[in-house]
């Protein structure tokens, strides 16, 4: 690809992002990003086939960074911890949140479109589709322990279904409110706590016995 070339996709993703930020994804005008990046739509279409191509150019290394995060604390990770429900695993589950925090704020227009702009595009289900990936994890995690006798308690499935949504959604609030980066790992780290311990209780694990 030619400096040329990368220039003006440069040019047209600026500017779609702004239209997307301004009116979502299915108000914006491909007439519009196109003018504003100095181009006909027809020349823009050599670059990018549609606007739902555009709008995956500009969010689609979030969403692959979300669901390698998430996938990266799955079962395996579980496995080659010495105490998955104890004070290491609690450590290793903020460290985790806190890549989270970093790639947000390195992208905070990202997952504003995500999460505000995205209806009517390939991406208009990305929280959903995240809660679901995490909450069939947590269930393969939970079965795992329980079959491993390192919790007493079994977990039914509504329960463990509400409570990974209700956390990841928690996430999801620090872009909905624009949070300053300071409250935002604030708020995640008590949320992380408030969940941490849940499960400790619901799991039947003693806490002091961290």
């Amino acid at each position: 690809m030619s400096d040329s070339t990368k220039e003006t996709k440069q040019k047209i993703l600026e500017s779609a992002k702004k239209e997307f930020l301004e009116k979502g994804f299915s108000a914006a005008s491909l007439r519009t990003i196109a003018s504003n990046a100095g181009l006909t739509t027809g020349a823009m279409y050599r670059h990018f086939k549609d606007k739902d191509a555009l709008f995956c150019a500009l969010v689609d290394d979030a969403v692959d960074f979300v669901i390698k995060a998430i996938s990266s604390t799955g079962l395996d990770f579980h496995k080659h911890e010495l105490n998955p429900v104890g004070k290491e695993h609690s450590a290793h589950e903020k460290e985790a949140i806190s890549a989270i925090v970093d790639y947000i704020y390195s992208d905070f227009d990202a997952f504003t479109l995500l999460l505000t702009k995205s209806a009517g595009s390939t991406h208009e289900n990305f929280l959903q589709e995240i809660c679901d990936l995490y909450t069939k994890n947590v269930m393969v995690i939970l079965d795992w322990m329980k079959s491993q006798n390192l919790i007493k308690n079994k977990i039914d499935p509504m329960t463990v279904h509400v409570t990974a949504t209700t956390f990841i959604t928690s996430v999801a609030e620090i872009v909905y409110h624009k949070m300053p980066r300071e409250e935002a790992e604030v708020f995640l780290d008590n949320m992380q706590a408030f969940f941490h311990f849940g499960y400790m209780h619901m799991m039947g694990v003693n806490c002091s016995e961290e």
